[in-house]
């Protein structure tokens, strides 16, 4: 019965001593768990998501394509004729006129430039198996992949406009911007933090100085500075398992001065290590929220941390060990997310979130850009079979034929070089547009340019075809070529290459019927 009452009156004292003490050990350990997470991401733990490589380059081939098509006397227009080898990314004065080539000259002169040694030309058109076409085949392939190259140049200038927003971030700028937030710095290694870089501007004379204020202001502008201010053991108090009751803290904060590396490390040491991980807006956000979650509101203020009988976050047992935002309570107008490294934390996570909408859209770019490529792959494979269903269909859909498609391209492009009227006019195809013999535009003349193409004669030979199976008025008549369809006679052939191109124009996505 003694002994059963001695335990008693042990347990009493021991409730009793553990209850005067108004902040007790471990008080602050889920507090300071969730600052740990966010420290979790510095260093250079934490990564970004990044835009699938090769992306910024992925229209040249087209654009190469394209200029090999068109020929070395395109090229050519490029080239400095007093700096052979060079090719000047600004349009000469002397095609000041040539307004259309303004947006386009920067990407020629570079596509120019790719392709100007070890006969480049040649052999593009090699690796692409378009030498040893024939003239018609190439005068298709022209029109094809002029198409395809406008289109990766928009893609391509999508690109670039994305890269000038500067939105997309490497791993690197986001080292910065978090260790920031955490510690006021970006340090080569986190084991060596500077003195007073994780509070703002002059130590106070004591702890609440430091650790009291509102919710810009206050000194403990960092998550580290927070931590120092929950945890950290008090020159003038023996409170040293406030955030961890399985490490004793030995070293001390003498709070009229900021507090050493040594104060810190042992500190960032109670936080559990982390390997580098991905990081997105999302994930940030849901430690933030987890912080915010900490915060208790009062009349005064909230705190993050333990306030109990005191007013301040002096750092004594019988006060608190806590951050205290003076101005955030029901009658003041700052809020949680005013809390100056709680901004900083939510200002990476907007970052974050406009780079992932950043590399996603260049993804899908990148996605649009490799698909023209393969497009164009896929063309050339089946040029011979695609230019005869053109030829088949040529009469019928009375498209401008190919081949008088190029003459007027060459025949601008041909022109366009020419700055001045005596070798404008020089030119059989070319007139002179201006007010002098310098300050005009060399423009085709329309009147001089010969239009050559072989549709005529492929067209009379489906004419004649046709107008066989056209004249015979009944199913039973209609055969040897022919075959019977909405209640007419047709050729069989022209219906096969008419669908055949029509499929191939939709699944190339070319415009030529």
């Amino acid at each position: 019965m003694i002994k059963q009452i001695m335990i008693s009156n042990i347990l009493v004292l021991l409730v009793a001593t553990k209850g005067d003490a108004a902040v007790a050990a471990c008080d602050n350990a889920a507090t300071a768990g969730v600052l740990c997470e966010l420290l979790a991401l510095g260093g250079v733990r934490s990564l970004l998501t990044q835009p699938k490589p090769g992306y910024d380059t992925a229209h040249h081939e087209i654009l190469d394509l394209n200029m090999s098509l068109a020929g070395e006397s395109w090229r050519s227009v490029f080239e400095d004729p007093k700096n052979k080898g060079t090719y000047p990314e600004t349009k000469p004065e002397k095609f000041t006129a040539n307004k259309d080539w303004d947006k386009r000259w920067k990407e020629w002169a570079q596509t120019a430039a790719r392709l100007k040694d070890n006969n480049g030309i040649q052999n593009n058109l090699k690796e692409h198996k378009l030498h040893p076409r024939s003239v018609q085949h190439l005068s298709i392939a022209k029109q094809a992949i002029l198409q395809l190259a406008n289109e990766q140049s928009a893609l391509a200038t999508q690109l670039q406009r994305i890269k000038a927003d500067n939105k997309i971030l490497n791993n690197e700028r986001l080292r910065e911007k978090i260790n920031t937030a955490l510690y006021g710095e970006n340090p080569a290694l986190e084991a060596t933090l500077t003195q007073g870089a994780a509070f703002e501007g002059a130590a106070a004379a004591s702890r609440a100085g430091n650790c009291d204020g509102t919710a810009k202001d206050n000194k403990a502008k960092t998550v580290m500075a927070a931590l120092v201010c929950i945890c950290a053991k008090d020159n003038s108090n023996p409170l040293d398992k406030v955030c961890a009751t399985h490490q004793a803290l030995s070293s001390t904060w003498t709070p009229n001065a900021y507090p050493a590396n040594s104060v810190m490390q042992e500190i960032r040491k109670l936080c559990p290590k982390s390997k580098p991980a991905l990081l997105t807006a999302s994930r940030l956000r849901q430690l933030i929220s987890a912080v915010k979650s900490h915060l208790t509101g009062g009349s005064a203020g909230i705190t993050l941390g333990k306030l109990d009988t005191g007013s301040d976050c002096s750092g004594s047992d019988n006060s608190g060990l806590c951050v205290k935002y003076t101005d955030i309570h029901d009658g003041g107008s700052a809020t949680a997310d005013d809390i100056n490294w709680i901004a900083a934390l939510n200002q990476i996570a907007d970052d974050i979130s406009s780079h992932e909408e950043a590399v996603a859209t260049v993804d899908r770019i990148a996605e649009q850009l490799a698909d023209n490529n393969a497009k164009a792959k896929d063309f050339i494979a089946n040029l011979e079979q695609y230019t005869q269903a053109q030829a088949a269909v040529s009469t019928a859909a009375n498209p401008k034929a190919a081949q008088a498609q190029e003459n007027d391209q060459k025949a601008k492009n041909d022109c366009g070089i020419h700055s001045s009227n005596q070798t404008c006019t020089a030119h059989k195809t070319c007139k002179w547009e201006g007010k002098n013999e310098t300050d005009g535009k060399c423009e085709v003349d329309e009147t001089k340019v010969t239009r050559k193409s072989n549709s005529a004669r492929i067209g009379e030979t489906a004419n004649t075809e046709g107008k066989k199976c056209s004249e015979k008025k009944t199913e039973g008549n209609c055969k040897d070529g022919c075959k019977w369809e909405n209640n007419a006679c047709k050729d069989s052939s022209f219906l096969v290459h008419k669908k055949l191109a029509l499929s191939m124009a939709t699944f190339f996505g070319f415009a030529f019927f």
